[in-house]
This record gives structure tokens, C-alpha cells and sequence, in this order.
């Protein structure tokens, strides 16, 4: 008797933050930032107690992955290559050669199946309390033509279409405050044609394919859900895996705080945050999985990489689960 076929295997990993020596070599980067006393020491203790007390001590979790991993039929980088220190993406040139050495690693251990997407960190994202950098159009073209990343993929496991989608274009009437006045509407162009490109590729779909989302921010995904040609798919969606939250402990949080008011008075992040709280029970029909940072967070070290088994007839259920790299 013959074995049955073997189900597709699909790992993920994200919010990698790998640091070259010259983003090392900054030091307390985020800190320099903040002018006002109380929001600096607020920030000191974020991040001593809460989130990386060392933003720059992930990196050998990349070798770690590439030893744990395994056969794998394809390997998606869901964004976040570099620890973004300027604050305006890989148009820093430290921050570029993060990336570079970050991807390099991988794309040497698994060649052409790693797929990696375009995400806030890589395009850039302004400082927490500070204020300070932003999205930057020259880092969107280097991750395109330097990088080689992403914001849009298609590949195909029996049934199974998975798709990678770019948060930050998606989300853009939330990240508006993170790009200069004069961007805007070259991202807001970018933003009409990735959704274009989202809508006809969903509509090109056959009646028996099933669906896997990839996409950084789950902040994004209700306002992918505000469009009709997006709701008419959610049947045929088996689940879009997130990174961007770090740990399981952050997503529980989240759907604590679901429909929290905004915060104001505590910076940009602050309320960026708080809006994204507000719209969290429309993440459900999405079937969101977190994808955790390699090492977690401060508070909760239960980080890994994701290892999602597609059945190879697309009838039976999609498995999911997190391996560690500790």
C-alpha cells in the first residue's frame, strides 16, 4: 500500500531585527530621541522591563533558525530585517546592511523557496515618543532593488493559494502621520496599485481554492475589510499569520483591549496603537495566527518561528504551530 501524500510544510519567521556593526555601534538610539525627561525614563523602563531590553542581542537567532528548520517546501520572511535605528528604514545605510546580512544568511541556507515580504521597519517608522524619521520612499526602492523583498506574492500548495500582503500600504490612512506631507501622494499611488493587485488576484481564484494570508500588522486588516471584493473571500480563507506583536502575550492583550478608547498625550505610538485597539474584534473573520519574534519579548522570552502543514488535497485542516529557537 502506497503512503499517503505528504502535506506541504511552511515555515515563517519575522521581526528578525538582525543588527550589522554599524547599527551596534549606535548604542541607546531610541532614547537620544526623546527630549522630555518623564517620556525618556517611560521609554527606559518599556524597554528594560517589557519589550528588548537590548534591541541589538537577536541576531544569532538567524543561525539558529537555519540549524532548527529543517526540509520546508517554503520559507517566508514576514518582515522587520533590521533594527531600523535611524527611524527611516533602509535608506540608512547601517540599517541597509542589516538587512543585507540578515537576508543573506537565509537566502544562502534555503535559496529561491524564501520569499520575503516589505515591512514597517524595512520602509520605516517614526520613534516612539520622539517623533523622529518616518516612512521613506528611497527605502522602498532599495528593498525592491536592493533587497529583493516583496510587497506582494502568489504561490500555490495543492488547493492552497498563499498570498503575502504589505500592511503599511494597506494601512496607509493609519500611517499617514509616520510619511512627510510631500509622500503622501506617492504612497497613497503605491497603496492604490498593491490594492489593485490584491483584488485581481483574488478574483482570478477558482471555485475550490483555499486561501492563506500573509501580512505583518494586523492593524491593516480592517481596513482590507472595508472592501466588498476582500468580505466575498473570507469563506475560502483558512488564516493570515501575523508578526509584528513579538509574543502571544501582546496578541491576548489585544483581544482584551479590543474597542479600547484612543490614547493621547503619550506620542505617536501611543496613539497609533490605541486607534489599532479600537477596530481588533475585525480581525476575526481574517482567522488571525501570531507568528512571534525569534527571541519574544522581555516579559515573555516564548518566541520561535512558525510551521504551517498544508493537506495536499486542500480538504483537511491547515496546522499551525510555533517552534521555539531557545
Amino acid at each position: 500500500m502506497s503512503g499517503s501524500p505528504k502535506q506541504f510544510r511552511i515555515l515563517v519567521i519575522t521581526d528578525i531585527h538582525f543588527a550589522c556593526d554599524l547599527e551596534r555601534a549606535r548604542g541607546d538610539y531610541e532614547s537620544r530621541t526623546v527630549s522630555h525627561p518623564l517620556l525618556r525614563f517611560l521609554l527606559r523602563q518599556y524597554r528594560y522591563f517589557l519589550w528588548r531590553r537590548d534591541p541589538f542581542g537577536w541576531n544569532h537567532y538567524v543561525q539558529r533558525f537555519i540549524e532548527r528548520a529543517g526540509e520546508a517546501d517554503c520559507i517566508i520572511g514576514n518582515g522587520d530585517y533590521c533594527c531600523d535605528s535611524a527611524f527611516i528604514g533602509v535608506a540608512d545605510d547601517p540599517s541597509l546592511q542589516s538587512s543585507k546580512e540578515c537576508l543573506g544568511k537565509i537566502r544562502n541556507a534555503f535559496g529561491e523557496k524564501f520569499i520575503g515580504i516589505i515591512e514597517d521597519h524595512d520602509i520605516g517608522k517614526k520613534s516612539m515618543f520622539g517623533g523622529f524619521g518616518g516612512m521613506h520612499l528611497d527605502s522602498w526602492d532599495r528593498c525592491l532593488e536592493e533587497l529583493d523583498l516583496k510587497p506582494f506574492f502568489q504561490v500555490e500548495f495543492g488547493r492552497h493559494v498563499l498570498m503575502g500582503l504589505n500592511s503599511t500600504l494597506i494601512g496607509l490612512p493609519s500611517n499617514l502621520a509616520d510619511c512627510a506631507a510631500a509622500d503622501a501622494s506617492a504612497w497613497e499611488k503605491q497603496r492604490n496599485a498593491h490594492l489593485e493587485t490584491i483584488r485581481a488576484a483574488l478574483g482570478k481564484l477558482s471555485k475550490d481554492q483555499r486561501l492563506l494570508f500573509f501580512i505583518h500588522d494586523p492593524s491593516a486588516l480592517p481596513h482590507l475589510a472595508k472592501f466588498g471584493w476582500m468580505r466575498e473571500h473570507f469563506h475560502r480563507l483558512d488564516g493570515t499569520f501575523v508578526g509584528h506583536l513579538h509574543s502571544e502575550i501582546i496578541i491576548k492583550m489585544s483581544r482584551m483591549l479590543a474597542g479600547m478608547p484612543r490614547i493621547h498625550g503619550l506620542g505617536h505610538t501611543a496613539l497609533k496603537m490605541s486607534t489599532a485597539l479600537q477596530k481588533a474584534r475585525e480581525w476575526r473573520p481574517f482567522k488571525v495566527h501570531l507568528v512571534p519574534a525569534p527571541g519574544g519579548i522581555q516579559i515573555c522570552r516564548r518566541g520561535g518561528f512558525g510551521e504551517i502543514l498544508i493537506p495536499p488535497d486542500g480538504t483537511g485542516r491547515v496546522g499551525f504551530k510555533v517552534h521555539s529557537l531557545d
